[in-house]
């Protein structure tokens, strides 16, 4: 019994003194862990006070640049007087940045769409469209943006569209062979340079550009991506009538006259005169068969915009006249008539809450039509241009009302799903002169309703009914159902 009494004690040492510095290593441990979690929170404090200085500072030097124009003043410029100028340039950089001192940015959309239509294609038969069904898939359109943004307030904008996954083709004048046209074609499609310029600003009240861009007439200029306009496709009686996504080469100023008002003014090369038809009016006039883009006949743009961003509103005009589009064709024979051209405008936009509106009304006048139509008569058909007479005038509008009602169907936020209806009419014979037949089917009015779906403001998918009716009754009327899918990003 004593030698268990004993062997007790001795085994209750045997374990107590291997586990003693386990417990005070625990205990260190302990101490330790608590420092260490001292020094990341204040790691952690560091970085979050530098991170809200350098935002501070950011927004300093954006301040800074605004009211100076984008020069920087002598407290904040390096001292580089006595550099070359390449250097002093260089010298603005950071040391990681990239060769370039431009900051780009890329942008673009897709649109991809399968159609159904109830009629064939030649609409000029005695009875209009003859009665058929047919299925149409195309690539619609594949658009890359890029914009660049580098000191002074100086960048640029390029875009570039592929349409129905194809490349295009180009028009010369052979001289050589009598001065016919010669046109090589590889491929469907078309592959096309819509913008390209340089852009200036000037604090934050002007912006001056030059090169190609968007005309500043019409709605389409502004709300063209897909996920801005309701319908599968764009508007008819915009699209029909002038050019689409009307872009051209010039000299253009935004003007910020106030937070809610601003004006454009641009100076750009005209129209040519030879695309002028019945069908399309001065729309296919939009210069672009050639290499180059002839301006003698030069055309001036001024917009006019109120804008309330509260409530999503704008409301406006504009104006278009070309000072002379027969001065534009390839090859003389009009250069004794003058014909200028008058485009005038008044639009509309809403985008509030769960409301969807658009809204746009033109009308033109086109003189000396009757020497346009007479002279066009007798254009090569090589040229591929209507050779069809154009009216003195032309009128369009169109409008789309949608309502959002995602919610009511428990989609979250991130979607929109909107039945619309869309409603456009268009006449390209509108109160011609008195010696050119008011033909009827020239006046068009198309019926559109369906579903525009949007996720995330990024991926959407519309599908639509459209129905179309030309002016005499006697001719067949048009019906279509489009599916349009596709991203922006």
């Amino acid at each position: 019994m004593k030698t268990k009494r004993h062997l007790i004690p001795l085994l209750v040492l045997c374990f107590a003194v291997p586990s003693a510095p386990v417990l005070a290593d625990a205990q260190g441990q302990g101490e330790r862990t608590s420092e260490i979690e001292s020094l990341r929170n204040e790691i952690s404090e560091i970085k979050r006070m530098r991170e809200e200085s350098d935002l501070k500072m950011k927004a300093i030097e954006k301040r800074l640049e605004e009211l100076t124009g984008g020069e920087k003043t002598a407290e904040t410029a390096p001292a580089r007087a006595s550099l070359p100028v390449e250097k002093a340039v260089l010298s603005e950089r950071p040391d990681d940045a990239d060769e370039s001192l431009f900051k780009l940015d890329w942008s673009g959309y897709s649109d991809i769409r399968f159609s159904y239509f109830n009629h064939g294609p030649n609409q000029n038969r005695p009875g209009g469209s003859e009665s058929d069904d047919r299925l149409e898939f195309d690539l619609a359109r594949f658009v890359l943006e890029l914009e660049g943004e580098t000191v002074a307030g100086l960048g640029f904008e390029a875009e570039i569209e592929f349409e129905h996954g194809g490349t295009g083709s180009a028009f010369e004048i052979e001289y050589e062979e009598f001065g016919e046209f010669e046109q090589e074609v590889e491929n469907g499609g078309e592959v096309y340079l819509e913008e390209l310029y340089l852009w200036k600003k000037f604090g934050d009240w002007g912006k001056l550009r030059a090169g190609r861009f968007y005309l500043g007439f019409g709605v389409l200029s502004d709300f063209y991506r897909p996920t801005e306009y309701l319908a599968a496709v764009r508007s008819e009686a915009e699209t029909m009538v002038i050019p689409a996504v009307w872009d051209e080469m010039g000299i253009g100023f935004d003007y910020y006259a106030h937070e809610n008002v601003e004006l454009v003014l641009q100076v750009v090369n005209g129209l040519d005169s030879s695309g002028f038809g019945s069908l399309n009016w001065v729309g296919s006039g939009h210069q672009g068969k050639f290499e180059t883009i002839r301006a003698d006949g030069l055309a001036f743009v001024g917009r006019v915009d109120f804008k309330l961003p509260d409530i999503g509103f704008l409301v406006g005009s504009s104006v278009y006249y070309g000072l002379d589009t027969n001065a534009n064709r390839p090859k003389k024979g009009l250069e004794d008539v003058d014909s200028p051209l008058l485009l005038l405008d008044a639009h509309a936009v809403l985008r509030y809450g769960k409301w969807h509106a658009t809204g746009m009304a033109m009308w033109g006048r086109l003189w000396n039509a009757d020497d346009i139509s007479e002279r066009n008569r007798r254009l090569s058909n090589n040229l591929n241009v209507p050779r069809t007479p154009v009216s003195d005038n032309a009128l369009a509008t169109w409008a789309e009302l949608g309502y959002d009602v995602a919610s009511f169907i428990g989609l979250g936020g991130a979607h929109r799903l909107k039945p619309f209806f869309r409603v456009d009419y268009y006449d390209t014979m509108f109160r011609p002169r008195e010696s050119l037949f008011d033909n009827p089917r020239y006046e068009r009015l198309v019926l559109t309703s369906g579903l525009s779906y949007v996720f995330s403001d990024s991926a959407f998918v519309k599908l639509d009914y459209s129905h179309r009716r030309v002016g005499d009754s006697s001719l067949n009327n048009e019906g279509a159902v489009n599916l349009a899918l596709g991203w922006v990003y």
